[in-house]
Parts: structure tokens; C-alpha cells; sequence
């Protein structure tokens, strides 16, 4: 899948693709990570690049922001958003990046099915709900976050799935 197939459209089947990789992603982290070792999980996957570790670490800190994102634009009308960095300021100041693999899986995990037991209950009205974030224009709906982290962790798997052979 990539952009062109998933528009910036928020049609019932757009939504219904963002909800089916949203739900194949934590599937897909699992699947690639079976057989690595702890080490190996650690090890950059290529020079100068992330390991697994890192790779997955930065894949929790975008969806946390954007999580974020779409609860408060359910909860109040047009909640505003400071503008920090997923990894470079959430990622300081959280650093998921010392939890082992396998405790960053299950809260991936955790985190995912609660994202999806939320959005998978969304009337069409819901999915336009916006937010507004410093330093852009443009409000973002529900969907186009929901949207964002599904191009966001698609690039990865696929990135991973090169560099791992898989």
C-alpha cells in the first residue's frame, strides 16, 4: 500500500484500510522480530541507521503523539497542540529506547488496541472532527492522523521487511 492507495480522502473504504493496517502493524512487528536476538534487535540495521529497538521506539513516539492527537479532538472541540518533536523531545523525555524489545512489543500492543477499540466505533462525523497544531495552518481531522501513523509505520515495515529479508 502506499500513498497513492490510501488517500488523503476520508471515504468509508479509506477508513476501513486505515483501520485493517492499523490492526496488521503489531502483527507484522511480531512476525519480523521472531528469531532475533537481543543483540541483534539492538544492532543498527544498516550505517548510521536505527536497530529494530530504535526503529520501534520511534515508530511508539509518533503514535503517541498522534494518539494523542485524535482522543483530545474527540473529547473537546478543536484542541490545540504545542509543536515538539515526537523523538527529539518525547522521546528525551520518555525514552522507551532503554525497555527491551519484547516490553516495547507488548505496549505497541497495548497501545494499538485501545487506538483501535476507540476509532473502530467512530461515526463519519467523528473521523472530521479536527485539531489544530502550532506552526500549521491547516486543522487535521481524526482521520488524516489516523491516517499519518498508517504511512508512517507502513514506510517502516516495509523498510524492515528490506533490510531484514523478510
Amino acid at each position: 500500500m502506499n500513498k497513492k492507495i490510501l488517500s488523503t480522502d476520508q471515504t468509508p473504504e479509506n477508513i476501513s484500510k486505515v483501520l485493517e493496517v492499523l490492526t496488521e502493524t503489531p502483527k507484522k512487528l511480531e512476525s519480523l522480530s521472531k528469531g532475533l536476538s537481543k543483540e541483534k534487535l539492538r544492532e543498527p540495521l544498516g550505517k548510521g541507521e536505527r536497530s529494530f529497538t530504535e526503529d520501534l521506539t520511534h515508530l511508539i513516539n509518533g503514535e503517541a503523539r498522534s494518539s494523542e492527537m485524535i482522543y483530545q479532538a474527540l473529547l473537546v472541540k478543536e484542541p490545540f497542540f504545542s509543536d515538539f518533536h515526537p523523538d527529539r523531545d518525547w522521546g528525551k523525555l520518555t525514552r522507551f529506547d532503554l525497555l527491551d524489545f519484547s516490553d516495547l512489543l507488548v505496549y505497541f500492543k497495548t497501545r494499538r488496541k485501545i487506538l483501535l477499540r476507540v476509532l473502530s466505533g467512530l461515526k463519519d462525523a467523528e473521523w472530521s472532527r479536527t485539531i489544530r497544531e502550532e506552526g500549521k495552518k491547516r486543522k487535521e481531522s481524526v482521520y488524516w492522523r489516523a491516517r499519518t501513523i498508517v504511512m508512517h509505520e507502513l514506510d517502516h515495515i516495509q523498510d524492515l521487511e528490506k533490510k531484514l529479508g523478510k
